[in-house]
């Protein structure tokens, strides 16, 4: 006789196991397709100071209590370019929010070029140089533009590498704003 009474209870147990492995994936999954798994912790902006077109300090302090959007850009590119736009009309949407936007042009030094392009596209916010410091300080950079929400606390709750759509920072801003 070579019957196995515990076979139809091997099979329930790897199939209870196996089910409940699959029903551990699809709950991990669901989580984070709906984002309850994507917390993020805010951490201190770094501080700086650096000098504007005019060779005037601007510095982190100065921002204080406002939300702050900086943006790592150089004007000779089409994409950076394309957010210099996208930058200005955040504020004009967004400008009665206590915003304050910054460029940190990450050109060698803002060049006549440059000045140039600020002139035929005028900007509603100060472009700065950023020295190799402030890049390493903000955790360096993989691409440009690359752009940081500062809150009014003065912490980094959101960095978006690439260009970024004008809704997607007013989101953003209107959510700093909130209470």
């Amino acid at each position: 006789m070579n019957t196995r009474p515990n076979a139809p209870m091997n099979r329930l147990l790897i199939s209870l196991v196996v089910g409940l492995a699959i029903l551990l994936t699809v709950i991990v999954l669901l989580g984070r397709a709906f984002g309850q798994s994507d917390v993020r912790v805010a951490k201190p902006a770094p501080s700086f100071v650096l000098k504007d077109a005019q060779d005037r300090p601007v510095k982190l302090a100065d921002f204080k209590g406002k939300g702050l959007i900086v943006c790592f850009l150089t004007t000779s590119d089409k994409n950076c370019q394309k957010q210099m736009e996208i930058l200005n009309s955040v504020l004009k949407q967004c400008g009665g929010t206590n915003l304050v936007v910054l460029g940190l042009s990450v050109d060698q030094a803002i060049s006549q070029g440059a000045k140039v392009y600020v002139a035929q596209q005028p900007l509603n916010y100060p472009l700065c140089s950023a020295d190799y410091d402030t890049v390493a300080a903000f955790g360096g950079l993989t691409a440009i533009p690359t752009t940081f929400i500062i809150d009014g606390n003065q912490n980094i709750i959101q960095e978006y590498v690439g260009v970024t759509e004008t809704n997607v920072l007013c989101t953003d801003v209107r959510a700093m704003s909130k209470p």
